[in-house]
């Protein structure tokens, strides 16, 4: 039986019980994302709309309105996909929970999903790479150059110390992850900053992960090793530096080496690549990217350079010539 006032409640109230429902359940982190999603781009547009009212098109306006946000730093294809995610993920808990008899839009921007991820250029990863090689004497450069050769997020390096790292067997054990979240305190006093840091576990199992460390990064990491209870990066005031730190020294790198600024996370992406180029499966990367299913890693990390479209272009035509000549 529907219940037929509820779906004339505004989008807000629906958000409101949403997050209210799940915020025991979330990571510190994972509440941050989505308290600031929705305060940033989805209540300004759907707060007080009812949810009777939110249809196919009014989605495909949101997309829209998405796009138009910022002409200096637009939003990606993928993480507009995300956040008409979240707003689905809403709709279809207030329905499951209130039996309201509101219809449940498709995401829009899942399936005009067009844009892709454009990666550093190789001239670009290869300055970069010279830079961190000649100055890993820095903690920050070496842990940039660990991060550059295995994948892992900035949050994962921010939290990494040389207990992590095992030297014998050559592999880093991703434990946990440094990240700044929403101070749930703010207000309560004049002194309370808006954001604190935590230390978390991974976001998922998957997450949680041995990652082997490749030959090159041996010798340096062996001659640079500190104590074990010592961050690979350090901060100044504090043992540890925090991503937006890393973020920002990783910024003045680039600008350094001349090379035009591009995030932290793309080394994420250049790194899966290259992976991917070279002949690992998909499964292993996945594992070592800490996703929780391979489809994460086609989706998100894997793009195909137009060389290797090349070569294999080549290798089909080689297919149908030896087959015509053994006829």
């Amino acid at each position: 039986m529907h219940n037929n006032t509820f779906k004339r409640h505004t989008f807000s109230n629906a958000a409101e019980l949403w997050v209210q429902s799940r915020k025991n359940r979330w990571k510190p982190g994972t509440y941050t994302v989505y308290t600031q999603r929705l305060a940033k781009y989805i209540l300004p547009f759907f707060g007080n709309m009812k949810l009777n009212k939110i249809t196919e098109d009014t989605m495909e306006s949101f997309v829209s309105y998405l796009t138009t946000l910022s002409s200096a730093s637009p939003l990606s294809p993928n993480y507009i996909s995300q956040i008409c995610g979240t707003v689905r993920r809403i709709l279809i808990y207030t329905e499951n929970k209130h039996h309201c008899g509101i219809s449940i839009p498709s995401n829009p921007a899942a399936k005009n999903r067009s844009g892709r991820i454009v990666l550093p250029s190789a001239d670009s990863l290869r300055l970069l790479e010279h830079y961190l090689l000649i100055h890993c004497e820095e903690d920050t450069c070496l842990g940039i150059l660990i991060a550059f050769h295995t994948g892992i997020r900035i949050g994962e390096l921010s939290a990494l110390t040389w207990h992590d790292i095992d030297l014998k067997e050559g592999l880093i054990y991703i434990r946990k992850s440094l990240l700044r979240v929403k101070d749930e305190n703010v207000g309560q006093s004049p002194d309370h900053k808006m954001t604190q840091i935590v230390k978390q576990s991974p976001k998922t199992l998957d997450s949680a992960r041995t990652v082997p460390l490749p030959e090159k990064l041996m010798p340096l990491l062996r001659q640079y090793k500190k104590k074990v209870s010592l961050y690979v990066v350090s901060g100044v005031k504090k043992p540890w530096a925090e991503p937006r730190t890393i973020q920002y020294r990783f910024k003045n790198i680039l600008k350094k080496c001349g090379i035009e600024y591009f995030n932290f996370h793309m080394l994420r992406h250049a790194f899966a690549t290259r992976c991917v180029s070279v002949g690992l499966d998909i499964k292993s990367l996945s594992e070592i990217l800490g996703h929780s299913s391979i489809q994460i890693t086609l989706n998100l990390y894997v793009h195909t350079t137009v060389q290797q479209k090349k070569i294999f272009m080549r290798q089909y035509n080689s297919f149908f010539q030896h087959t015509s000549q053994t006829l």
